[in-house]
């Protein structure tokens, strides 16, 4: 996931959404050191995107909990949800197939939250 999501850094909303529901679907987004890096690719591409401004208080806990470097499962999955509860809203004012993209999104972070819970 590394690789796939730094070369997002600047790129369109699609292409770190894309990267985004890539790094869940294929249960890539385990580090936290890869997880905080994704979320400041998430912080440069929200400041360009009006619809996206709901997201960053989840996506800021969200990093401040990885950051801890022993992040509290039940922690993540709250704030996976929280977060996936705001995309869901955040989709309906995107534009053309942002919004699929959003809520896709949403579904993979809901799926990743219930992963952690079978794990814990």
């Amino acid at each position: 996931m590394a690789n796939q999501h730094s070369q997002t850094t600047g790129s369109s909303a699609t292409t770190l959404l894309d990267a985004t529901v890539a790094a869940f679907d294929q249960g890539q987004a385990a580090s936290p050191q890869e997880g905080m890096s994704l979320i400041t690719d998430w912080f440069s591409s929200i400041k360009t995107n009006h619809f996206t401004g709901d997201l960053v208080e989840p996506l800021t806990h969200l990093h401040d909990e990885l950051k801890t470097g022993e992040p509290s499962p039940q922690r993540l999955q709250q704030l996976l949800n929280e977060l996936a509860d705001k995309t869901d809203k955040a989709a309906p004012k995107a534009e053309g197939d942002l919004q699929s993209r959003l809520q896709t999104l949403a579904t993979a972070l809901r799926n990743f939250a219930g992963q952690i819970s079978t794990a814990v």
